[in-house]
Formats: C-alpha cells, sequence, structure tokens
C-alpha cells in the first residue's frame, strides 16, 4: 500500500485520482486543489514553480508519499523539470493527449477542446505539429467550463449541466469533428455527459488511461526496489485519504461534496508556507 499525492488548481485532478483508485483501492490518497493558485492557466511560469515547489515540499514533508502528480498541462509545462531536479519522489505530469487521438483517428477532424490560454499558447500547437501535422485539426476555447466545475459541477444537475455544454454539442456536431479531445483536465469530468449527447460517432480522447499506465509502472518500479531504511510514508488518520484545499471565498459545500464522492476526509488549509 502507497501513499500518492494528486494536486491542481482545482478539481481537475480527480479523474486521474479516480483511475487510479479503481487499480488499486488500497492505496492512501492525498488531493489537494490549490485554490489559493487558481487558476493556474492565469499564473507566470515563474509563479507556478515557485508554488508548486513550496507545495510539494510541504506534501513531502507532511506526508512523505512514494509519487507525486501534478494533474495540471499548464503546471506540467512550466513546472515539472524544476520539481524533478529539486526532489528525489517521482512526479507525473499531464499534456492534452493529442498523440493518441492522432494515432487513432483516421481520416476525420480532431477537435480540441481546451481553455482559452491552452488554444492560444504554443505548447498545444507543437503538440498538433509534432503527432498531428498531417491531420485536420481543429481548436475551440471553453472560458465558462472550469468556472462550472469548479462552483456547481458537483452540486448541479443534468439540466445544468445540458445547459453549459449545449453550445459546444452543437459546435462539434456541425464541424464534424470525429474525435474530441478533452484539453483540460477540468474537462474529463464531463465526460460522461459528452458520451452521453454526442453522437456515438464521435470518439472522446483524454490522458487519464495514458496518465494511470504511467504511474502503475513508476509504483511497480518504486515497490519492487522498496528499501526499508527509508521513513514510511505517513497514513491518514481515517486511511482512506484527504482532500485539501487551500485559500478562502471558496463555495466550500462544492468540494465537500467532491471530497465526499471520491471517499476522501476534507480538510481546508488556508495557506501553505
Amino acid at each position: 500500500m502507497s501513499v500518492l499525492f494528486f494536486m491542481d488548481s482545482g478539481l481537475g485532478g480527480l479523474p486521474y485520482l479516480q483511475w487510479i483508485r479503481r487499480k488499486r483501492p488500497n492505496d492512501e490518497i492525498i488531493y489537494l486543489a490549490d485554490n489559493a493558485g487558481f487558476p493556474y492557466g492565469g499564473r507566470s511560469p515563474e509563479f507556478l514553480r515557485e508554488r508548486l515547489t513550496t507545495i510539494s515540499r510541504y506534501i513531502i514533508d507532511r506526508y512523505n508519499p512514494e509519487l507525486m502528480v501534478i494533474a495540471c498541462n499548464t503546471a506540467s509545462v512550466t513546472s515539472l523539470d524544476v520539481l524533478r531536479n529539486r526532489f528525489t519522489v517521482p512526479f507525473v505530469g499531464v499534456v492534452p493527449a493529442v498523440k493518441p487521438a492522432a494515432e487513432n483517428n483516421g481520416d476525420g477532424v480532431i477537435g480540441v477542446l481546451a481553455t482559452e490560454r491552452t488554444v492560444k499558447g504554443e505548447y498545444l500547437q507543437a503538440l498538433i505539429r509534432q503527432f498531428a501535422l498531417d491531420q485536420d485539426v481543429e481548436t475551440l476555447g471553453a472560458p465558462d467550463l472550469v468556472d462550472f466545475i469548479e462552483n456547481r459541477f458537483f452540486v448541479t444537475d443534468d439540466e445544468a449541466i445540458f445547459s453549459i455544454l449545449e453550445p459546444y454539442l452543437i459546435h462539434i456536431e456541425t464541424h464534424g469533428w470525429s474525435t474530441l479531445v478533452l484539453g483540460c483536465t477540468h474537462f474529463i469530468l464531463l465526460r460522461p455527459w459528452l458520451e452521453r449527447w454526442l453522437p456515438s460517432s464521435v470518439n472522446i480522447v483524454d490522458s487519464t488511461e495514458g496518465v494511470g499506465r504511467r504511474i502503475l509502472s513508476l509504483l511497480d518500479t518504486i515497490e519492487s526496489a522498496a528499501d526499508s531504511s527509508v521513513p514510511a510514508p505517513v497514513k491518514t488518520e481515517t486511511g482512506t485519504g484527504v482532500f485539501h484545499i487551500t485559500g478562502t471565498g471558496y463555495n466550500v459545500d462544492v468540494y465537500k461534496a467532491a471530497a465526499r464522492r471520491y471517499g476522501l476526509d476534507f480538510a481546508a488549509l488556508e495557506e501553505i508556507e
């Protein structure tokens, strides 16, 4: 049994946590929604490197996890190298799933649904040039979806979810997308509703399985090489895991509902020093 850490500026890391928990239900899970830094997409690389270094040091000192998952595209791109050089704990990051989409798309249109910053950023364009240069790729910014997920998703109903998704459902169908890439980790939480309301011909792709398999591979290596002289990870009081959130002024009901859904104990942290 291992202690695993997942983090995002909000709720975007939960799909990866869920994937791993299905494969390894006995692991201890530490989740951090860094609301004090939300949204990471609007932060400078310098801020993110300093912020994630501070958080990582705090989590390592408190929980000594075997592995840490940075479940945010922007944070992964800007900060993973710094974190890997600074700490001995293995880090796993995430990127939009352009490569698997291109490998399985055929001749149709690949559509990437992401935040405005990701759509306009160079990193996504570099992924498209590297893995889908000979394919028809369209990108679409969805500036309202992250805020909806952070503030309403876990305390809302299907009617509200359909209302926020309807413009995107129409766009995907009218533009003939054959593959939909969920290019923001938050959007993966909406996948069941997208699958319900989009034609079955639209193939939906995200990074959870690729990231999940990487986590499993690293854990196999770590556990095979376990050294009894290394301090044991610190287990949580309940033995299930904990959902931390930083900052103030958020809708506490949303985050408590998210914690309950994933079997985690809610524990606010106003700030991490």
